[in-house]
Parts: structure tokens; sequence; C-alpha cells
């Protein structure tokens, strides 16, 4: 109880004891504060301030001399002081003057950084770590800073595969000068050299290393270098048990163990898989679909009775079904899935409930953003029309091909969206297409190297944009290219010299005459080429009239006047006689007769889909000639790696067949030739073909039939791919010949490389192995193609 008592006692002197100096210390602080607000500040000076001038200082405050004592605005300007960004501490003190005080502030200067050094660095030099970190000579000294230049440097050395890098910055003062030291211990160079999978029985490693982002080191190393970086694979883990998922595996688990060699420099990765038992799926109904039958829905599904149930499939599968819908009108259908699991086993029941509202109908169709681009141009690449139903398909459709016509801008992402807005009244809709102008016009010099035609300069100016009825109202009009612009029509002007060939072009084409389905079109050509055997000029003009009988399939008839001139090589010694036989000039009077199809994801860079053309001459006068071509190709997906780019297939073939309707042989000029780019590979540009019996020269042959197969496999996205091929074919001499004796082979790899500030331009780099061949062949093992022409 006594002791109790004492306790009590004490505590309540504290009490008052801590009252009585609060209570006191607020009077007389309140009146000493009081006291200053009430006088005059009648001096103002900076202390501490070596390299910061006291006029800087001065003329960043508020406070003047012969102002009243304002707290507040003391406050203000040490935090503008501070700001300055020049200063470590900023204090404020007070002294007492003849009817006033004066006020001080007194600063400490950050230290200015005299000098920068790495130590420690064995393996990359100063100069590399210098162009890394943020802080730098003559700057002031920010802790931070150093933090974040610490982290800077980590990374750096990380992505050269020092995985166990050390760094710890510091700075000290030696001989008077401020040296900010960066000390590192770079531990061993660690690269991965293999990763391995356990557990997994269903998928083999090469699938699900397609998963990941992880590589080991293999060659080349620049691109696979074999660098670790944890993050990164603890998201592959994630997405390896992701794919499980997507499969049936819903109750997959992953882990890794990581192991090393004895010198620490190879890291071998051992991921292991434990699989669990697949879910399929038991029960799947539809409910709520009037407009369709539940079994046209459920062929439109991945998911089925009795099969597995693919986790990714749900999601994609309700889409599926909304895009039904969406093509009939139904934009506003809802859909809803629901998945259970059963009790007992393996099991998913699968519902989709579906709501499907009411039909839309376009109202009106809204157009913005064309300040140049005329909008029939538009209207005309749309395939619906106001008052019919609203189909979501021919909006992708429409979307895609105005982004194919290249009227605009690539490079913002979208160059042309559609939306909707909702029209006047319930059940309409307005359709809104906004786009955003690009370029179409092109001025360039530059050159090329081609395989097939050698090396070339080219000065062309092409617009896929022109308008040769907007006449420049002034000539700043004309500099400023306001005129010539916005009826979708196509000039090319060109010169492209060059060793091997030569080239004058001026076209022009209007894609659709009077918004209507046919086109029409002029060119003027002057055309020059060396061959081994012969020298042979082109000089005429083309008239093409075309129609569009389906949405990008277009029919053409072109009458074409050409003379063709043929000279010896002064240089050849043996000329062979079919040359002879044609040696001056040729007047040539045709038509040609063609068909082109190009339905592809992407007219530059096809990832799926197909194109292809086919064309029948008939000429006559000098040349009398019936010629027909065919030419092909379908583009595949495989499949797609997140963050990597598409695994492409390409595969496709040409054939063609020309005959006299003279009696007379075919002129060598008009005859086929295999070889080279774009062709059969791994053979020289023309260097498949009947020879002459005397000269042993390629002389061309009647028949031309080629099949290629192209695997791109993306390195770096879509900028470089690597390419491996086949290539087959042959040039033979008469329509006899159509079978696949005398076939050439031919395999190899290649590099295709899209430099985004070359524009639409790839650089493609083949090394082709004749597998089957002739004695007579010209044999070409490298083909290097930038800017020329000739293509898969």
């Amino acid at each position: 109880m006594k002791l109790r008592k004492v306790l009590l006692q004490a505590t309540s002197l504290f009490v008052v004891l801590v009252i009585t100096l609060y209570f006191g210390y607020g009077r007389v602080h309140g009146a000493e504060i009081q006291g200053k607000a009430s006088r005059i500040i009648k001096k103002i000076e900076i202390r501490g301030n070596q390299r910061i001038s006291t006029a800087a200082i001065r003329n960043s405050i508020r406070a003047k001399e012969g102002d009243l004592y304002d707290p507040h605005v003391i406050s203000q300007d040490v935090d503008t002081i501070w700001s300055l960004g020049f200063f470590d501490n900023i204090g404020v003190e007070f002294e007492d003057m003849p009817d006033g005080l004066k006020l001080i502030f007194v600063v400490t200067e950050r230290v200015v950084i005299d000098e920068i050094q790495f130590q420690g660095n064995k393996k990359i030099k100063a100069k590399h770590l210098n162009k890394q970190i943020v802080i730098k000579q003559g700057d002031y000294l920010k802790p931070y800073l150093l933090k974040l230049d610490e982290d800077k440097i980590k990374e750096f050395y990380i992505k050269k595969c020092f995985n166990r890098i050390q760094v710890h910055a510091e700075s000290k003062v030696a001989d008077g000068k401020t040296v900010v030291i960066f000390n590192i211990d770079e531990g061993p160079k660690i690269r991965i050299a293999e990763i391995e999978f356990k557990g997994n029985t269903n998928f083999k490693r090469r699938k699900l290393l397609k998963q990941m982002e992880t590589r080991q080191k293999h060659f080349p190393t620049f691109i696979f270098p074999g660098r670790f970086d944890k993050n990164k694979f603890e998201s592959d883990i994630e997405k390896v048990k992701e794919f499980y998922m997507n499969n049936g595996w819903l109750d997959v688990e992953a882990g890794w163990e990581i192991t090393y060699s004895d010198d620490n420099r190879k890291m071998y990765i051992t991921i292991h898989v434990k699989e669990g038992e697949r879910y399929y799926v038991e029960s799947l109904q539809i409910n709520g679909a009037n407009l369709f039958t539940e079994e046209e829905l459920k062929e439109k599904l991945k998911l089925k009775e009795g099969g597995p149930f693919f986790l990714d499939a749900v999601e994609k599968d309700t889409y599926q079904i909304r895009l039904a819908y969406g093509e009939q009108g139904y934009i506003a259908a809802i859909v809803k899935e629901k998945h259970t699991f059963r009790a007992e086993g393996t099991k998913v029941d699968i519902s989709f409930a579906i709501e499907e509202k009411d039909r839309h109908y376009i109202e009106k169709i809204k157009i913005t953003g064309n300040d140049k681009t005329r909008d029939n141009v538009i209207r005309r690449q749309l395939t619906f029309y106001p008052g019919e139903k609203l189909d979501t398909e021919k909006i992708r459709d429409s979307q895609r091909r105005l982004t194919n016509t290249g009227y605009f801008d690539m490079e913002s992402g979208m160059p042309a969206g559609i939306n909707f807005e909702q029209g006047s009244e319930h059940g309409k809709q307005n359709i809104l297409i906004e786009v955003k102008e690009g370029r179409t016009g092109m001025l360039r010099f530059g050159g090329g190297y081609g395989a097939n035609i050698g090396a070339f300069g080219d000065i062309s100016y092409t617009d896929r944009n022109f308008d040769i009825t907007d006449l420049p109202k002034s000539w700043e009009d004309f500099l400023q290219g306001n005129a010539f612009r916005g009826a979708g029509e196509i000039l090319t002007l060109r010169f492209s010299p060059g060793f091997e060939r030569t080239e004058i072009l001026v076209s022009l084409t209007n894609p659709s005459v009077f918004d209507s389905p046919y086109s029409a079109g002029v060119s003027f050509f002057n055309y020059l080429r060396w061959y081994r055997e012969y020298q042979q000029q082109d000089l005429g003009s083309r008239i093409a009239v075309g129609r569009e009988i389906q949405r990008d399939f277009v029919v053409r008839l072109s009458p074409e006047f050409d003379i063709i001139d043929i000279e010896r090589r002064d240089d050849k010694e043996d000329t062979p006689q079919d040359v002879l036989d044609v040696e001056g000039s040729h007047l040539k009077a045709g038509v040609t007769l063609s068909a082109n199809i190009t339905r592809t994801d992407n007219i530059y860079m096809p990832s799926k889909g197909y194109d292809g053309e086919s064309s029948v001459e008939f000429a006559g006068l000098d040349v009398d000639i019936t010629k027909y071509k065919i030419k092909t190709t379908k583009y595949n997906t495989l499949f797609e790696v997140p963050k990597w780019g598409k695994h492409v297939l390409a595969y496709g073939g040409t054939f063609g067949i020309v005959e006299s309707t003279s009696g007379k042989e075919v002129p060598i000029f008009e005859r086929f030739f295999a070889g080279g780019y774009g062709s059969i590979r791994g053979f020289e540009y023309r260097g498949i073909s009947p020879v002459d019996s005397k000269t042993g020269d390629q002389i061309g042959g009647n028949i031309l039939m080629i099949m290629n197969a192209e695997y791109l496999v993306p390195i770096y996205k879509d900028i470089i791919r690597m390419a491996v091929f086949v290539d087959s074919g042959k040039a033979d001499e008469s329509a006899s010949d159509i079978n696949f004796d005398n076939f050439r082979l031919s395999t190899g790899v290649g590099l295709r490389l899209n430099v985004p500030f070359l524009g639409r331009s790839t650089i493609s780099i083949d090394y082709g192995i004749p597998v089957v061949k002739e004695d007579e062949d010209e044999t070409q093992a490298f083909s290097f193609n930038f800017g020329g022409g000739g293509s898969f």
C-alpha cells in the first residue's frame, strides 16, 4: 500500500511538471515570436556560401530589409533556397540591432564532385561504365543519385552475364578534392549452359522452352548470350504453368533448382514439373440462343464435350459467340460463361448464357481526320453501307483495307480507327471513321543491291494518294504539299541507273475510276539490261484497265507497245546462235489479261493468308507469241511466342509456258530462265535453263516450273528473322517437258532485316546449297538483296 501511494504521488508530480513546462514554454516562445513579429528587419546576411553567390540567394527570397518580420515568409524563403538544389542544410538565425533585428540565412553547400573513379572493374572498361551512370564530374554530390547509379551499374553487368556483381559507392576527400569511388566486385561471368525439364511427360522440352524468354547460350551468342534475369525467369515459370493450364492441366506445379560448374561460369537450370491430371469437359450447354441453333454455335467453339478443358478457350469461345452475333448486327449481345468443377474426378461442366438484345443497322457513316484525302476515296474501301445490318466482320475488313492503302500514318499505331455511336433512333448506329493523314509521297535518293540485278542507284518519287486535278493555288501551296493530293491515284517517277540494269519509268494509275470498281492506268518505260550473252533495251508504253470482281480480286486488260533492241556483247567471243537470230530491233504489240488476288493480313510482311497472280499474253508484229504464267504463295502462322514474334511458313509455286504463234522459235528475250533470288537460290540469276550446244551458254526454255518453301523464325521480333528454305524447279525446252525430270533442288538459310528507318525495304541475305543440279548450271552460294527486285 505504501509503495502504491508513493507511485501515485510521483506520477502526479511528473504530470504537473510536464504541464508547467509545456505552457511555460508556450508563453515564452509565443512572446519571442510576438516580439520579433513587431520588429523590423534591418539587415539580411547570407553565411556559409562559397561557390553560390550571395546575390543569387538574395534574389530568390521574398524577405527584404525594412520589412516587418513575418515567420511565414521566412519559412517560404527557406523552401525556396532549398529548391535551388545547391545546399545540404539551411538554417535561420537572428541578432538584435537598434530598432530591429538582423536576419541571417546559414547555408551548407553541397559538395561538388571533382573526380569519378571505378575500382575492381576488370572486364568492363571505365568509359563504358561512365555512360551508364547519372552523376558526372562537376555535379553536386547527392547520396540518392549514388544509390541509383549503383543499381544502374549492376543492371549493366547483369546484361553482360555477371550475375553476382556487387557495387558500393562512396565519396572521399583527397588532396582537397572530392572523389566518388564505385567499388566493384564483378564475380565470374555466368552463362546458362542448359535448361532441363523433369516431370514433363505430356510436352517435350522444346515445346516448353518456346513459352519462355530465358534462353541458354548458343550461336549466335550476341543474340543468345545465355543471360539469366531472375525476374524474367520467374515470369517464365508462370508462363510454363499457364501453358499447362491452358491445355487442361489445372493443378500443375513448377519449381526449379540452379547448379553451377566448378569454375562458376556455367549455370544449369532444372525445372521440375508436377503435371497432375488433365481436366475434361463433361457437358457444354448454350442457353438463350434464338438466332442460332445450339449446334451452330458449338461448331464455332474450341471447347467440345468430352474434349480437354482448355482454360484460355473459355474467354476465346465467349468472344467467338459474341463475334457470331456481331456479324449479324447484334453488337450489344451479352454472353456470360460459367464453368463448375465436379466434386469427384477432373470433370468440368460449362454453360454459356446469351442475352441477344436487338439487331442494329447502319444509319450514317461519318469520316473525320481526312484533311487532304477525299471522302469518296475512303468510302470506296469500305465493305459496308448505310441501311444494311451492322456486320463487325465487315468493319474489321474495312479497317484492314484502309490501313493497307498506305494513305494514312502507319507510325501512329492506329492509322484508321472505326467506332460506333448511337443513331437517331433505337437500333441504329452511326459508324465513325477516324483517320490520321500520313506522308503518302516519298522522294527517294538511294540505291541498293540485288542478287539478280547488281548494284543500282535510285532516284524516285512515289505518291499513293495523288490527285492530278488538284492544281496548286500558289507556289507556296505546292511546296507545302497541299497540291496534287487526296484522290488515291498512284504516281511513280523513277530513274534507276545500274551496272547491270537501268530503268526509267513514269506511271499513273487510278485504282477506282469515278468511284467505280474499274481502274485505269498508263505507263511509259525505258528498260536497259545487260545479260551475259547480249544487251536488251525495251522502250514502250502500257495502258491497263482493270475491274475489282470481288474484294481484293482484280482482273486487268493491258495493251502494250514495245520497241525491243537486241545487241550482242562486244566482250563475248562466242555468241549463241539464238542471240544472233534476234539481233536488231523488234516491234511488239500485245495485250495481257491478268488476275491478281491478295488476301493477307499485311501486304508488306504477311503472316497469314495468300496471294496469287496469273496472266496470259498475246503478242504480234515482229514478236508472235502466247505466254501464260501463274504464281501463288500461301502464308501460315505456325505459332507465336509472346514478345518474340511469329513463326511463319510460306510456300508456293510458279508455272509458266510460252509458245510461238508464227511457227518460228520463241525469241530468247521472251523465254524463261530459273535461278537466283526469288527463284531457285543457290544458283546464279538465269543460271538454270537449256544451254547452247556449242557455247554452253544458257539460252532459256519455253516452260518454267518452280516450287518454294520458306520457314521464317523471329530472332528479334519482326526486325531480325532467320529463314530456312527449300527451292526446286527448272526451266525446260517445251510443253512435253512438263514433268519432274531434270528438277533442281537447293536448300539453305538466310536472314531478313527490316530496319524501321529504311521504310518498307528489307535486307535479305541467303546462303543456298545446290542439292540436285546439272553440269551446265551456274551456281552461286550467297545472294544479297536490298531495295532490289525479286522476292519470294
